[in-house]
C-alpha cells in the first residue's frame, strides 16, 4: 500500500511539472475559449501556473535532499487552495475554466496530502507504556 501511495505521488509530481509546462505553452488547456483572452487576466493565470510549476520543482528537490515529507503536505495544500481560487476567479470574471484543469489540481493536492499522511497511516503502532515506575537498586 505504501508503495502504491509513493508511486501515485511520483506520478502526480511529474504530471504537475509536465502539465504546468503544457499549460504555459497552450492556454487552451485551461480556458477552452482562449481566443482573444489577453491582458491582465491572462497574465494572472500565467503567473499562477508558473508559480505552481516552480514551487513544485523546488519542493520536490528539497524533499529528496532532506528526506522529509512536509514539503508534500505544503504543496498539496497549495494545489487545493489554487483549485478553489481558480473556480472563484473564473466565477468573478465570467471565464470558462476547464473542469479538467480544476479536477487535476484537486487530484494533485490529494495525492500530495495522501503521500504525507501515508507514512503515518502505515507506521507500526508504538508499544504501550506501562504505568509501573522503574525500580532503582535494592535499597540496601
Amino acid at each position: 500500500m505504501n508503495r502504491a501511495i509513493t508511486l501515485n505521488f511520483h506520478f502526480a509530481v511529474w504530471l504537475s511539472i509536465l502539465g504546468g509546462i503544457a499549460v504555459l505553452g497552450n492556454l487552451n488547456l485551461v480556458i477552452p475559449e482562449a481566443e482573444g483572452f489577453y491582458g491582465p487576466m491572462r497574465n494572472n493565470l500565467f503567473i499562477v501556473v508558473g508559480y505552481l510549476l516552480i514551487s513544485q520543482i523546488v519542493l520536490w528537490y528539497f524533499r529528496y535532499r532532506r528526506g522529509s515529507r512536509i514539503e508534500a503536505l505544503l504543496m498539496g495544500l497549495i494545489f487545493l487552495l489554487t483549485a478553489g481560487g481558480v473556480e472563484l476567479y473564473a466565477m468573478l470574471n465570467d471565464l470558462p475554466i476547464s473542469q479538467i484543469f480544476v479536477f487535476a489540481l484537486v487530484y494533485l493536492g490529494a495525492a500530495h496530502i495522501l503521500y504525507y499522511f501515508g507514512e503515518h497511516m502505515m507506521a507500526e503502532p508504538r508499544p504501550e507504556r506501562t504505568s509501573e515506575p522503574k525500580r532503582r537498586g535494592s535499597g540496601i
